[in-house]
């Protein structure tokens, strides 16, 4: 059964949209690039969900766009400055899923040619995020964002306008006069608004996404076209809409969302959930009469979000592996911790430094061609999965400290709050 492509392609009108929840090309930059971004068009700041699921930012531009342009603040002010109608339209969004398999920096790579082959070589300025994160049904989501400019830049480094006027011309060649001027029509500049180029964009991610899963030998085909189009009965699940989005975030069921759930379950979604069940049952089972400091902070953590957290931005050796999801099962976890007899958070430590060493020494024997490169790449293999697993555990004993830091201050403050309404 191949994995379906799925896409989001929307236009970032001035005011927001249905088909876009931003009102703004820097509110929609923000929000891909988690940055706090100010508009110079309306005079406000724009602050992006507090998410900690960024991997990768990137700003990709044609020979002939300013330099400046790689500043993002700069990029998207300019490209707001330029467009005065009050429901102009300002910039393409795109979103596209990758393969949860892959690492981060594979995923940079594909995205960056991607990104460049298609749009940039285009003359298209490309903003764009890679973010990972998980729902809370435990299912990873490795995907990207993309904002593209829809006008095209001069060789003076100028916008230039979207669409130029016509004039038709009658058999001598000369104008055709009318009573409100000359008879023209309008052209666009660009061939990028085709309706065919969205369908021409999702099969080359596609393509290029087969292609680097045969690279990597990862047996996962994906397939770009519908059901429809493949001739195929099973049901596809349905865009929910940002209206429909947003009411199922509060916990309010829509006719959407309801349909879509359905199809899940016929896809095999209770599976998922018993098996997920019942991997954190079997957890808990085998720490309920464990003393392991490592291990309680292990149990604690998944009493908080259910499965281990993930350091995204700052693990060093987490970009470096796939199939990040075996990071935060609990079992998987606790194993890790057995097998190298790690009981103190001092003998984390004393794990990291060692092992860290040791990589370091091992990639310096392979770069200098020293004895058997096979057997050296299975040991860097080796060492880059135990200091993967040290650096999580390391990243969500600091993670821990601050939400238990928290959870005393909000107790502490409630009680001074109680304390002043009992003296009134």
């Amino acid at each position: 059964m191949p994995k379906w492509m799925s896409t989001r392609f929307s236009v970032v009108t001035r005011g927001g949209n249905k088909h876009c929840f931003c009102p703004s090309a820097i509110d929609a930059a923000g929000y891909i690039s988690r940055e706090e971004l100010y508009s110079e068009y309306d005079g406000h700041t724009y602050k992006p969900d507090p998410k900690e699921d960024l991997v990768h930012k990137e700003i990709d531009l044609p020979e002939n766009a300013p330099k400046e342009y790689q500043d993002r603040a700069a990029l998207w002010n300019s490209v707001e400055a330029i467009e005065k109608q009050h429901n102009a339209q300002l910039c393409r969004m795109f979103k596209a899923s990758l393969p949860n398999d892959w690492t981060y920096e594979v995923a940079e790579e594909v995205v960056r040619k991607y990104v460049k082959d298609n749009f940039v070589s285009k003359g298209m300025c490309a903003d764009w995020a890679i973010h990972d994160s998980v729902n809370e049904k435990g299912q990873r989501n490795l995907h990207f964002h993309l904002l593209l400019t829809l006008r095209a830049i001069d060789e003076n480094g100028k916008w230039m306008p979207k669409q130029k006027k016509i004039y038709i011309l009658d058999k001598d060649g000369n104008k055709i006069r009318t009573k409100k001027g000359y008879k023209s029509k309008t052209e666009k500049t660009t061939d990028w608004d085709e309706p065919s180029k969205a369908k021409m964009w999702r099969k080359n991610l596609t393509e290029l996404i087969n292609e680097t899963n045969d690279a990597l030998k990862i047996n996962e085909h994906w397939e770009h076209r519908s059901f429809k189009e493949l001739g195929m009965e099973e049901l596809p699940t349905i865009h929910l809409g940002s209206r429909a989005n947003a009411l199922e975030k509060k916990g309010i069921h829509t006719e959407r969302g309801d349909y879509n759930r359905k199809v899940m379950e016929i896809r095999g979604l209770i599976d998922f959930i018993t098996r997920t069940s019942a991997s954190i049952e079997n957890f808990k089972a085998k720490i309920k009469d464990t003393s392991n400091e490592v291990i309680e902070l292990i149990e604690s953590v998944c009493k908080r979000h259910k499965i281990l957290q993930l350091p995204i931005i700052s693990g060093k050796f987490l970009r470096k592996v796939s199939h990040r999801e075996r990071l935060q099962d609990p079992n998987n976890m606790v194993a890790f911790v057995e097998s190298k007899n790690i009981t103190t958070f001092d003998s984390l430590q004393g794990y990291l430094a060692e092992h860290e060493k040791k990589y370091d020494r091992l990639n310096k024997k392979l770069s200098n061609g020293e004895d058997d490169p096979e057997h050296i790449k299975k040991e860097i293999k080796s060492e880059l999965s135990g200091l993967a697993f040290a650096e999580v555990l390391d990243y969500n004993k600091t993670n821990e400290d601050r939400e238990r830091a928290n959870d005393k201050r909000t107790k502490e403050q409630h009680k001074v709050e109680r304390k002043h309404r009992q003296e009134r």
